[in-house]
């Protein structure tokens, strides 16, 4: 009897060990499969870009190492000619007879991506030819397409508020932009890779442009020292024909200027603009512009 019953015994605790094993196996499973599908899937993302000089390409690289995405460069069947006279001279027929440049390249397969950072050089304003090619060989709805560009003095809002009316489809988001000068200095590819981290972060806070203005003072009348800010930064655009109006500041490691402006850019009729400044703290560096906002 005592045999029979101690064997009973093991039994029952050799079954209920096992139960309890599978029951934590289980649990286990099951709480793998809830973290799993919590966790936040990393999104499939390309960057695709024309690049006329270099410039563009150097932030298309930072835009790549930043996110681990995929790269794609756009290329022209018949490349720009080598002087910027002549380039502007095709670029500008282009434009008026909306006859958009043939890549090698137009047609990416963007089936696998849900976020495209699209990027280009400004000309006449928005953005560069090619893309009007790309964008017409291309469906980029329900994508989300990230902006970005390099210019001689503006052309950022202009060419995403373009690139919105063109993709309502596609959600198009704050664009980044550095000018040429600044992209191409010394230190550029440090200061490039400073402000696409805060970019992001500020993407990712949803924030708009108005949103980013807000830390600015109310505008005021000029100083003598406004003055010579705007001169010193300025002092490479004439060609822009800049009036400044009136100044508000943002007190940042050094400040930021945004002058409202008179604009009368190579003999064109006079408009209002705003052209963003930055003065480093004392022994740093000279004033510089950092946008004209057209």
């Amino acid at each position: 009897m005592n045999r029979k019953f101690g064997m009973l015994v093991a039994t029952a605790v050799a079954l209920g060990l096992w139960a309890c094993g599978g029951q934590e196996s289980a649990q286990s499973k099951a709480q793998a499969e809830t973290q799993a599908s919590a966790a936040p899937k990393e999104s499939k993302s390309l960057v695709v870009y024309f690049s006329q000089t270099g410039a563009t390409k150097k932030v298309a690289g930072l835009f790549q190492k930043a996110k681990k995405a995929d790269v794609f460069e756009l290329t022209l069947a018949t490349p720009f000619p080598s002087t910027y006279d002549s380039t502007i001279a095709v670029v500008r027929e282009a434009r008026e007879t909306k006859k958009w440049p043939a890549l090698v390249n137009a047609k990416p397969d963007l089936a696998k991506y849900d976020t495209v950072y699209l990027g280009y050089p400004i000309m006449f304003g928005t953005f560069a030819p090619p893309i009007y090619t790309f964008l017409d060989s291309v469906d980029l709805g329900g994508k989300v397409v990230v902006p970005f560009c390099t210019y001689g003095s503006g052309g950022r809002k202009a060419s995403a508020a373009e690139l919105k009316e063109l993709e309502p489809n596609a959600n198009v988001t704050l664009a980044y932009g550095i000018s040429n000068k600044r992209i191409n200095a010394e230190n550029g590819v440090e200061v490039a890779t400073a402000e696409i981290e805060t970019f992001f972060e500020n993407l990712q806070a949803g924030k708009t442009d108005e949103m980013l203005m807000g830390g600015f003072s109310e505008q005021r009348p000029l100083t003598a020292e406004d003055s010579a800010v705007f001169m010193a930064a300025t002092k490479d655009y004439a060609y822009l024909g800049l009036k400044p109006l009136s100044v508000s500041t943002q007190v940042v490691a050094g400040t930021n200027f945004l002058f409202t402006c008179e604009m009368n850019a190579f003999g064109g009729p006079a408009v209002q603009t705003n052209v963003k400044i930055f003065r480093p703290l004392p022994g740093r560096g000279e004033p510089e512009l950092i946008v004209v906002e057209k």
